[in-house]
């Protein structure tokens, strides 16, 4: 699908990457699609994910690989082996014409070379996004990780699967690279931040991105519930509502969650109104989740008579929030995402024999869309092309360091309607980065997260909720009576003075309101609006009322993520919320540049099911390319062997990672365990055999670790160069000191609630630095200054709004 410039955001940024596997390429992916020139430089063996398919009927070819055409469509390609002094001569000629670097060359690996402030010092203008396990400072900097030991160290896999009857199995990761997709978000983000920052006459500078810190911010409130009340989470046990689960249908599974009493009584209408169903022990939504064990038989006795899609009907019809589980199968037939053309094929080199269909991108623009033509680069396929341009390039311009106090996006405004999590997420980044950030509140309706626990000292009030603390560092809070056209028509005044405006209400709520697009835009021609919705404002199923867990559950997530023999169960988190609200700021980064370039402003319609989709490749792929839905395989990899979670000293909250991805690794790890003679065990002898021989090798080094402290595991092992760290929970997050170094633990004095410490950003710049300056607002605390130092309201007007209650 071709895009004229015009409407491709980054339309003439030259964008460089490095390094293997997900990360970066994602990344640089994000970029290509908004239309950035992309140049990938892969060592002369090729990128990693050539070899990790999946692969058309099973049949390995490099040039074939699902994951590798899924990340790299849309780039050239270069070959390059960065520790030859000649190709790093080339590689500063493409550094030296391009805007962006990305790259996730692990810190020890760097060398001089790739150090970031060399890079930025030799080359001014660029801007150098640096993606690793665990940031590029502080003492766990150059451990050797995965994926699998940077998810679990970031404590998401903890609470995972939720409400786990099996103390004897591992916490359990989300299926995939998700620390490696969503560092590559955040890169995306960053870079395009920085990006915009040096377009307005500022140097380029290094960011510092860290995957286990990415992934601790999307956690939900696990951390706070330990740095407030002294709570460790956990995977074992029950939600504090209910019902939250997976009940099974007729001929599949369906995901039920219900906030609201009403919601559960309209439900058993549909089912019938079971004598069961007003029995005191499920008289509420606590009581319901304290008798899930007694509730769940129930409740799948009634369901087993449905089949899924007309109990998925039938419920949204009555406005009862449950979804289907979907498998990949399932996910390329969904009505709704087929209504919204959200798959598109996927270009292809010449020598593939049919071609398979891709998610493109998860929103609609009014003025800015995306790109997906060119197929992804065989092995070395540009370089004649690229390295025989003149080695000795143009000199670099040396631009003013511009530097801005509080992070690159510092002069923008943004106009925040948004509630519970996916937009204030959103909105966070935008406020970490340095835009202001006026939030519109009001009494009558508090957000969601001002009445969610863990609140501080145990004490419920909407100041003191941990949910909304840690999602609304250096934002204002303006309140207002929006049911009153008085206070409408303030908000329209707010929004000529605002850049950017965001909300994820349901489709056609923020209309109705009469704050709209089609309102604000007459208020400010070039405003940028993103809308977030579960299904996008479009399609069959836009009105349809649906939670952040049930949108894992129809994104197919849930059928991935899990044990193998096991049913479906809870993912570690809302997956949807975190991820869309960081995919929107990507978002609002690119239009800013697209502004910037065109003054176009612009709406955006985000649809969070769209967003998930991108992070499951190789879910839909295998599907795509095999004929066959992946199924479960715990916190296992498709290739590498050892890659798992083992028990450890200390009970069923005490485990330990270790992944081998290479031969040395192997043998290092087997000398570690006093068993160097199992290296040449012919059911070990590589990596395709230790996978055939998984079960056997993993009770192996389970019988190593349970005797061991996880800590003192991960001592030896990385000692010896072995991939390994302990599986977090939020107790260990708050105490980590590498977290503590790092800053990514923040201690910010709280109005109401004293000192408290919440995540912070996970990542660092050099230039524009970004600190979390402040604590939640207090509900309303920042009316007067705004509506003062925006719109020139006097004391006395802001008082006779107040006694109208129109200002509350």
């Amino acid at each position: 699908m071709t895009r004229n410039s015009d409407s491709l955001a980054l339309s003439g940024v030259r964008v460089v990457e490095c390094g293997q596997g997900v990360a970066a390429a994602f990344a640089a992916r994000l970029l290509a699609l908004m239309g950035a020139e992309v140049i990938k430089v892969e060592p002369p063996q090729g990128d990693l994910t050539r070899r990790r398919g999946p692969f058309f009927d099973d049949v390995a070819d490099p040039e074939l690989s699902g994951l590798f055409l899924y990340l790299n469509a849309d780039k050239r390609g270069v070959t390059l082996e960065l520790g030859d002094a000649g190709a790093r001569e080339r590689l500063d000629a493409l550094l030296a014409r391009a805007d962006i670097l990305i790259h996730n060359i692990p810190p020890p690996q760097r060398g001089a070379a790739m150090d970031s402030a060399r890079l930025c010092q030799a080359h001014p203008q660029l801007v150098v996004a640096a993606i690793s396990p665990f940031g590029s400072s502080g003492p766990y900097a150059s451990l050797n990780a995965y994926e699998i030991n940077a998810a679990h160290a970031s404590a998401m896999p903890s609470t995972g699967p939720g409400a786990s009857p099996f103390p004897d199995r591992p916490p359990l990761k989300l299926f995939g690279h998700q620390a490696e997709f969503q560092s590559g978000v955040y890169a995306a983000l960053t870079a395009m931040a920085a990006y915009f920052h040096r377009t307005a006459g500022g140097a380029g500078q290094w960011i510092d991105i860290s995957e286990q810190e990415c992934l601790a911010a999307m956690s939900e409130s696990t951390l706070v519930h330990y740095t407030y009340l002294g709570r460790q989470a956990s995977r074992l046990g029950k939600y504090g509502y209910g019902p939250r689960t997976v009940v099974p249908c007729a001929d599949g599974w369906m995901h039920v969650n219900f906030l609201e009493d009403a919601q559960w009584d309209r439900l058993m209408e549909l089912l019938g109104n079971p004598q069961w169903g007003h029995e005191e022990i499920f008289k509420d939504r606590y009581a319901r989740g304290a008798n899930a064990d007694a509730l769940e038989p129930l409740l799948a006795e009634l369901t087993r008579q449905w089949k899924v899609n007309d109990l998925f009907l039938a419920a949204q019809d009555r406005r009862i929030p449950v979804a289907p589980l979907h498998r990949a199968s399932e996910v390329y037939a969904d009505r709704q995402l087929r209504s919204r053309d959200f798959f598109a094929p996927l270009p292809m080199p010449a020598r593939a024999s049919r071609s398979v269909e891709v998610p493109t991108a998860p929103f609609k623009s009014t003025a800015m869309t995306f790109r997906l033509t060119r197929p992804a680069p065989r092995l070395g396929e540009h370089n004649h092309e690229i390295l025989s341009e003149a080695v000795a390039p143009p000199a670099a311009s040396n631009p003013a360091p511009g530097a801005a106090a509080h992070g690159p996006l510092s002069g923008v405004r943004v106009l925040d309607f948004s509630w519970v999590w996916a937009g204030p997420f959103c909105t966070l980044q935008l406020a970490y980065l340095g835009a202001e950030v006026i939030r519109i509140e009001s009494s009558k309706r508090l957000c969601v997260t001002r009445c969610l626990p863990p609140y501080v000292d145990d004490k419920p009030g909407p100041n003191r909720a941990g949910p909304y603390n840690q999602w609304g560092h250096n934002k204002l809070s303006v309140e207002l009576n929006l049911a009153r056209r008085e206070a409408v028509e303030i908000a329209c005044e707010l929004a000529r003075h605002c850049d950017v405006a965001v909300e994820n209400f349901g489709p056609g709520v923020i209309d109705r309101m009469g704050l709209g697009y089609d309102v604000l835009r007459r208020h400010k021609p070039d405003l940028i609006m993103v809308s977030m919705s579960g299904y996008g404002r479009t399609g069959p199923y836009s009105r349809f009322v649906n939670y952040g867990p049930q949108l894992g559950a129809q994104a197919g997530l849930l059928s991935v993520t899990g044990y193998r023999g096991d049913r479906p169960r809870e993912a570690a988190v809302a997956y949807s919320d975190p991820a869309s609200g960081l995919f929107a700021a990507q978002l609002v980064a690119a239009a800013l540049i697209h502004r910037r370039r065109t003054g176009k402003g612009q709406y955006i319609d985000l649809s969070m099911l769209e967003v998930l989709e991108m992070f499951f490749p190789e879910m839909l792929l295998q599907y795509a390319m095999t004929g066959r839905d992946p199924g479960f395989d715990g916190n296992r990899d498709a290739l590498m062997a050892p890659y798992n979670c083992y028990p450890a000293l200390g009970g069923p909250e005490s485990w330990v990672t270790i992944a081998v991805g290479n031969e040395e690794e192997w043998r290092a790890l087997c000398d570690a365990m006093g068993q160097p003679a199992m290296a040449r065990d012919p059911r070990f002898a590589d990596a395709a055999a230790r996978k055939r021989h998984e079960d056997e090798l993993d009770g192996i080094i389970a019988q190593w670790t349970a005797p061991r402290d996880r800590r003192e595991i991960t001592r030896m092992l990385q000692a010896r160069g072995v991939a390994a760290f302990p599986s977090f929970n939020n107790k260990d997050v708050a105490e980590d000191p590498h977290l503590r170094e790092r800053g990514f633990l923040v201690t910010l004095e709280h109005a109401e609630g004293g000192m408290l410490t919440e995540p912070g950003i996970p990542w660092r710049m050099s230039a524009t630095p970004c600190r979390a300056r402040r604590a939640a607002p207090p509900l309303g605390c920042d009316t007067e200054d705004v509506l003062s130092r925006l719109l020139g309201y006097s004391a006395e007007k802001i008082a006779a709004l107040r006694r109208d209650e129109i200002v509350i």
